[in-house]
């Protein structure tokens, strides 16, 4: 199962509290979220072509 979206912007904001968000960790945090989001997206494109042509046979 893939790691949720917000699991991402919850690191950030630790990594903030402790003074310890940079530049580049925050760029890999941002990263992560959008390649969950997009697996995501994926997902559901994928499931709405598949009952779509499951409706044609």
């Amino acid at each position: 199962m893939a790691t949720p979206r917000t699991t991402y912007l919850e690191l950030a904001k630790i990594a903030k509290q402790r003074g310890t968000l940079n530049k580049t960790l925050l760029n890999v945090y941002l990263t992560n979220m959008i390649r969950t989001y997009r697996k995501e997206q994926a997902a559901a494109a994928t499931a709405t072509r598949d009952e779509r042509f499951k409706n044609y046979y």
